[in-house]
């Protein structure tokens, strides 16, 4: 036990013991073990630890994330999420999300395999009218092609993309109108579906120009009769008359030079 303590020498402490005897003791040592007690005493008084944020917060987060532009972070956190809601309530809106912040940052070809696997997931789901018109609009943004004029831009969809990827676009907009006739994107889904249907028209029209330039005119009546037998516009319909009596006439004028 310790009986008194007696300042000495500078920088020292004498301590008596009950015994008589004296120890000699640097102050810097003392002061080392009173700031180590009660560093002690402040790791028991700490407050309680941080809860981690639950997954309907994190949602939150991520939902005003996009609301305010900031869709990388927004990204950061529905990456996070999708394992741990994949078989929960918000599993659903989590995989929708990455579709929306994808798309909202042009990265157009990821939204579309994000919007695509909520639909494959989620048919029913209360996002699916969304998803379904957004993963067309994803196809068209990827399709699109931008103009310059003396004093614009404008953007169009050109009439010699690939035509496959014009037609799947068009059925995921038919398909959308089927589905939802007085959706809220009814309007815009009926007049991108027309615009489509008259890219590919002016594309078949394309090509029997291009059979024509070749002399085949068996080529050039056999995509005629395609145009025909399809809903294109009576305008692509009427170019492609034309195009199939000039096609005949070469055929008679074909038939004349064997004759002779």
């Amino acid at each position: 036990m310790i009986k008194g303590v007696e300042k000495q020498p500078k920088g020292w402490i004498i301590i008596k013991t009950r015994m008589g005897g004296n120890n000699l003791i640097p102050r810097k040592v003392i002061f080392i073990l009173i700031l180590f007690v009660l560093g002690l005493g402040g790791l028991g008084c700490s407050s309680t630890p941080s809860v981690a944020p639950s997954p309907e917060s994190l949602l939150e987060t991520a939902r005003l994330d996009i609301r305010k532009h900031r869709h990388e972070q927004a990204l950061k956190t529905l990456e996070r999420l999708k394992p741990v809601t994949a078989d929960t309530r918000l599993g659903g809106e989590v995989q929708f999300l990455l579709g929306e912040a994808r798309f909202l940052r042009g990265k157009y070809a990821e939204a579309e395999v994000e919007y695509g696997t909520y639909l494959d997931l989620f048919p029913d789901g209360p996002f699916s009218e969304d998803a379904l018109y957004k993963s067309a609009l994803s196809k068209i943004k990827q399709i699109k092609k931008i103009g310059i004029g003396f004093f614009y831009f404008r953007s169009y969809i050109p009439s010699d993309r690939n035509i496959s990827t014009l037609r799947e676009t068009r059925v995921l907009l038919e398909r959308y109108l089927l589905d939802y006739p007085s959706g809220k994107w009814s309007s815009q889904a009926s007049q991108m579906s027309r615009e489509l249907l008259v890219k590919e028209g002016e594309h078949e029209l394309g090509i029997m120009e291009f059979y024509l330039k070749k002399k085949q005119p068996e080529a050039v009546l056999a995509r005629a009769e395609r145009v025909f037998t399809r809903d294109f516009p009576e305008r692509i319909k009427s170019q492609a008359r034309e195009l199939a009596e000039k096609a005949q006439d070469l055929q008679g004028e074909k038939g004349s030079t064997v004759t002779e």
